[in-house]
């Protein structure tokens, strides 16, 4: 679907306005983490949000901040700074896993332990599979037949939207090092007594904190946390620096520590703890530490 270039907002008001701008078929969830911050944190400041879809008749806004829940954002979105005078991740266009992710792996690497299979696409690819879903018209119903009826890899995603686990590099299919919209990594497992570790670096302008989740599984997720680790800053400088390199204003990213190397795993532009209100106790706090943030684009 080719999107409308932008057309420029009318001049800001007095009013310390932030618009939010997502894709023309997307909107902003409520369990996003910006909406989480902007509904408990900075509306009761006094902030106005505005949250708009597409490029068309651009709302007038102290701030823009770009939320196009995509693993590759349309070059229109990335234009913002054309017609607002601060935009956060305005330049942030390629989270895929092989623009940020560490060392994944070849056919021919000459590792062969314990690996994953995952998805190149952002959130096993599940943001395009609704974006398709939202296409009107003849091309929006072929698209869904023939991802109906075709191999799950010919889109970018696995059976089940699961990560697969392989012991050994040598027992992954050849389908999977042949499917362009999937990538192979080393299984990294960073250890915490007899716990696996997985870090989430919550930032926001200069505001940031790590939410550290401990699981007796090496594939760590929030439905199989048997701990948290209180929030702390301590984020490795190699983290720190890839985020300059990124060029990430706000985000999230999930990071591991092996043998003292920070592994950078994944990093998200649009955080959804994908629960909407009430906010859980610990994203309440992620959210508080992270919100004052916004200061920085408004001096």
């Amino acid at each position: 679907m080719r999107e409308k270039r932008p057309t420029a907002p009318t001049p800001i008001d007095r009013t310390a306005t932030i618009a939010i701008i997502t894709h023309a078929l997307q909107e902003v969830r409520p369990g996003t983490t910006i909406a989480r911050i902007a509904h408990e944190h900075w509306v009761p400041r006094g902030h106005r949000i505005v949250t708009h879809r597409g490029l068309d008749r651009l709302p007038p806004a102290d701030v823009a901040i770009q939320h196009v829940d995509l693993t590759k954002v349309p070059q229109a979105y990335l234009e913002l700074a054309r017609h607002y005078p601060r935009v956060m991740n305005g330049t942030v266009g390629d989270i895929s896993k092989k623009r940020v992710s560490a060392e994944l792996l070849g056919k021919d690497s000459a590792y062969d332990g314990p690996v994953m299979v995952k998805t190149d696409l952002n959130h096993a690819g599940m943001p395009e599979r609704m974006l398709r879903q939202e296409i009107p018209g003849a091309k929006g119903a072929l698209l869904r037949l023939i991802e109906r009826l075709a191999p799950v890899s010919w889109f970018g995603h696995m059976p089940n939207d699961q990560y697969v686990v392989f012991k050994h590099k040598s027992d992954v299919p050849g389908w999977v090092w042949r499917a362009r919209g999937l990538v192979v990594q080393p299984l990294y497992m960073e250890r915490r007594g007899d716990l696996f570790a997985m870090n989430q670096w919550y930032f926001l302008g200069d505001n940031d904190c790590v939410s550290t989740l401990l699981s007796r599984s090496p594939v760590v997720k929030i439905a199989n946390v048997a701990e948290f680790v209180p929030l702390h800053q301590e984020v490795p400088d190699e983290i720190r620096r890839r985020r300059e390199e990124l060029k990430f204003d706000y985000g999230k990213f999930d990071y591991v520590i092996v043998d003292g190397k920070p592994m950078l795993l994944d990093a998200n532009r649009t955080p959804d703890e994908g629960i909407a209100f009430p906010t859980i106790p610990r994203i309440v706090d992620v959210c508080a530490a992270i919100a004052g943030g916004l200061s920085k684009f408004l001096r």
